[in-house]
């Protein structure tokens, strides 16, 4: 089980190394650096030899000894999925329960029997799934037989839990002693975010915008040295990742964003953690006054939930 987890994750790491490749505007023949990505992702070379691999095996990447990898073919820009990596059915039963979930189909509790009848899957593909969700932090185990769905922003109400939360943990952070800015991690960061804002955000695909913002919120968590703190930060951000895949996002709000990023990233360098703290606060604010009230006011009505 731990071996195809494992796969799956090398998969989802391809998948955001093309997505990268694409936002830079990568031509056939572009070096392609073990390090940089690393760097990038916040992850060790191991996993990226792996994904690297699986790229070249599919053809998107070719490989030539004492020559690394390089970007055999071009990209599709209007696809924002890696071509010769189709979804697996685990992967595809992750996406159906938390667009269930996030559509308010599911109730707070379910059983693995409960995920079998209900998407007609088999029961270890269930067990790897729910399995995986558990790590991520959106299922817990519960009594009996039953998994219990997390804290995760997929109400108003949870975004507003989420975001005040947040206000205290990602300030905190930056000016937590020993916070250490990590160089060619931000200069990645900062080419990411500038590669999206020259593009029009009404047409650029929305996940790239998704994992680059993510990508910022964790690479501030892996620079602080309060591994409490950065260990929450993680957590949030995964959540939050996952549900703007499938609750949506506001496609202006990501533009300011960014500029906001960029300004926190010029205050760490510039070695002002305090000010950073203060723009990342306003950031955190600035971004759940973009979304609705909990009275629902705007927000069209969702399916009522199915409960077990």
């Amino acid at each position: 089980m731990k071996m195809e987890r494992r796969r799956k994750s090398h998969t989802e790491l391809a998948r955001r190394i093309v997505e990268l490749l694409r936002v830079e505007g990568a031509e056939p023949g572009t070096k392609v650096a073990e390090q940089r990505l690393a760097d990038s992702f916040g992850v060790s070379r191991t996993p990226i030899r792996a994904a690297l691999r699986l790229l070249t095996e599919t053809g998107i990447l070719s490989y030539a000894p004492r020559q690394g990898y390089s970007l055999a073919r071009p990209l599709d820009t209007a696809s924002a999925d890696a071509p010769g990596l189709p979804a697996s059915e685990e992967d595809r039963l992750f996406q159906a329960i938390l667009r269930d979930r996030f559509a308010n189909r599911l109730g707070d509790t379910l059983s693995v029997n409960d995920l079998m009848q209900r998407y007609g899957t088999a029961r270890t593909t269930v067990m790897h799934v729910v399995a995986r969700m558990s790590e991520d932090g959106l299922l817990e185990r519960g009594h009996g037989q039953h998994w219990r769905f997390g804290p995760a922003p997929d109400s108003l109400s949870a975004m507003e839990e989420s975001a005040r939360f947040r206000e205290l943990i990602e300030p905190a952070a930056l000016r937590e002693p020993g916070f250490v800015p990590d160089a060619a991690l931000f200069s990645d960061i900062r080419r990411r975010h500038q590669a999206l804002l020259t593009d029009d955000v009404l047409q650029t695909e929305m996940r790239a915008w998704i994992d680059a913002g993510a990508d910022f919120h964790d690479a501030l968590a892996a620079c602080c040295a309060n591994r409490f703190l950065a260990r929450a930060i993680r957590q949030q951000t995964r959540l939050r990742r996952l549900s703007t895949y499938h609750g949506g996002a506001n496609r202006r709000r990501m533009r300011d964003a960014f500029h906001e990023h960029l300004a926190i990233l010029d205050a760490v360098e510039a070695g002002d953690t305090d000010h950073a703290a203060d723009l990342m606060l306003r950031h955190i604010r600035a971004a759940q006054d973009q979304r609705p009230r909990v009275s629902n006011r705007g927000v069209p009505p969702i399916a009522r939930p199915i409960r077990r």
